[in-house]
């Protein structure tokens, strides 16, 4: 009878075992749809502007946008990442949890558009008129809500919600960049005004799901704002570096070479950045099961796996870019930018290294340690800036694709070293493939 009553007890942890692998699986092809679908949006976006704007009508689209991205980057104060961690560890507060989150939404909104104002007054915007740098301030509080809601949505582990901010964004602003830009023909200021009032319609929406859920009131809890704010300023922090090391070399380029040229690197660099979207994907699910897991083992084991596999697709993903780019680019975005397939396909090697740190940092901000990527990747952007520097004056736009190479591989490489101890778990058995891997997908054997 015990045998039988033991029997029972395994089978049943066995089939909860593969529900929760195959959930987790699913969530991932959800985010990695929603991803997907959005970025195929985003494509049709770039085509559009490409084509209408030309390369130097590109490069300052591209150029302008760089400032409230870092600046969202910077004043969100991590909030959103934050949210996820405090919510999914403290489920009990949810309510004032959420109204607490909206309060801060309305200071570091503020704060950002200021900032903006500021940046955008002291850079050399001769090239913009007042209509675009307006909506370029207005730009960073739509999109601060939807970052804020997300992190919501993520910590109660609502994916859907959250892949609804993710992609029907990017949809509307097809749709408003093809009646704004093409039929009205108001180009730059046409662009931005699209991208504006897409964020800001998903915005509204999400203020209005929020309200209904939680009865949002005016209520500030200082503990509560405390720990959100005080973990949330090192994700800020954490966000920014690792974005300035994303962007930094656009806004290099802008005042070292033509708005032509960053026309061209920012067109090869998006492209290439498509490889991250299962790393994208497996992130913010592994970061949402993080902060509610339990068994953090387990996880670390999960991790790994969907970091070989990511790997994995990463690659493929890349040598078939490689081999389409002298095709995909003068077809979809014109020979106009035939200058940016090299662009592209040299590019590939730091972008699919960082595809590392896109998975394992996901994991250890889950476990409340983002501090860890400021750590690693502040050198990483100090020799990015350096390099940029240096070599962008000798050999152009590759020179900015040397530096990033450079300053993505070593910095994904000591990321993972850095992951390693932080975690206990030796090197070796995070990145070596197993067949386990990929009966991982199906709810396989659990890996022994």
């Amino acid at each position: 009878m015990y045998i039988c009553d033991r029997q029972g007890e395994v089978s049943a942890s066995h089939n909860r075992t593969l529900m929760a692998r195959k959930k987790l699986f699913s969530d991932i092809l959800s985010v990695l749809g929603s991803n997907v679908f959005a970025v195929v949006n985003a494509l049709v976006v770039s085509i559009i502007l490409t084509r209408t704007l030309g390369p130097e009508g590109f490069g300052l689209y591209a150029a302008i946008l760089v400032v409230p991205m870092v600046v969202i980057a910077l004043t969100q104060l991590g909030i959103r990442a934050s949210a996820i961690y405090h919510i999914g560890k403290d489920r009990d507060n949810l309510q004032s949890t959420v109204s607490t989150i909206m309060m801060v939404l309305g200071l570091t909104s503020l704060a950002g558009m200021l900032i903006a104002a500021v940046v955008l007054l002291l850079m050399d915007t001769v090239d913009y008129t007042l209509p675009m740098l307006v909506l370029v301030v207005l730009f960073v509080p739509v999109h601060l809500t939807t970052l804020y809601a997300g992190g919501i949505f993520l910590g109660k582990e609502e994916i859907r919600k959250a892949n609804f901010i993710r992609w029907f964004p990017v949809f509307v602003d097809v749709l408003l960049v093809l009646l704004f830009v093409l039929f009205f023909k108001w180009r730059i200021t046409g662009a931005l005004l699209a991208i504006f009032a897409a964020y800001l319609i998903v915005a509204l929406w999400a203020l209005v799901i929020l309200s209904r859920e939680h009865s949002i009131v005016p209520r500030f809890n200082k503990d509560i704002a405390g720990r959100l704010v005080k973990m949330g300023i090192v994700f800020a922090l954490s966000v920014f570096v690792i974005q300035l090391n994303y962007r930094i070399d656009v806004l290099i380029l802008k005042s070292l070479t033509s708005a032509e040229e960053v026309g061209f690197y920012a067109l090869g660099v998006s492209i290439a950045e498509s490889l991250w979207q299962f790393p994208l994907a497996v992130g913010i699910v592994v970061m949402s099961r993080t902060a509610n897991t339990k068994d953090h083992r387990l996880m670390n084991q999960t991790t790994a796996r969907l970091l070989r596999l990511s790997l994995l697709a990463g690659l493929a993903g890349a040598i078939l870019l490689f081999a389409g780019a002298p095709w995909l680019i003068p077809w979809i975005w014109g020979k106009a930018f035939m200058p940016s397939i090299d662009l592209l396909r040299y590019i590939l090697p730091g972008i699919l290294f960082l595809s590392v740190f896109r998975i394992i940092s996901s994991r250890l901000s889950g476990m409340g340690k983002p501090q860890i990527a400021i750590y690693v990747f502040l050198p990483s952007l100090v020799l990015n800036v350096a390099l940029n520097y240096w070599w962008i004056p000798v050999y152009g736009t590759m020179g900015a694709v040397m530096a990033t190479n450079v300053s993505y591989v070593l910095g994904a490489i000591a990321f993972l070293i850095v992951y390693a101890r932080v975690v206990d778990m030796p090197l070796k058995e995070i990145v070596c493939f197993r067949s386990s891997d990929f009966e991982f997908t199906v709810g396989g054997r659990k890996n022994r």
